[in-house]
């Protein structure tokens, strides 16, 4: 999934309802989207305060390295940063389990 938003504090909550509605499709624990939140809010609070930063991208999607974990990418349309934090789930779902 990914959403491109203007950088203010509004389009982070509404970029955090978006985020939990995908990892609900996704069927992530209530665990796992409460912290995808907290890191979402982590990582676009301080590019919305800058003030050369006008709008972002975010990308969720899950992680081709860890699995069961969730990647979680930001970047911005002006300078094309990038952050990435794998958020590991207590379980993984059965479709990433081998043999099931």
């Amino acid at each position: 999934m990914y959403v491109c938003m203007p950088a203010d504090h509004d389009s982070i909550r509404h970029t955090q309802r978006v985020v939990a509605a995908e990892l609900r499709l996704q069927h992530c624990p209530p665990e796992q989207i409460a912290d995808t939140q907290r890191v979402v809010a982590d990582l676009l609070g301080p590019l919305c305060q800058a003030a050369d930063v006008h709008q972002y991208g975010l990308t969720i999607q899950q992680s081709p390295t860890t699995p069961g974990a969730v990647r979680v990418s930001v970047n911005t349309g002006d300078t094309n940063m990038q952050n990435e934090i794998p958020i590991p789930r207590p379980r993984p779902p059965t479709d990433d389990i081998q043999g099931l």
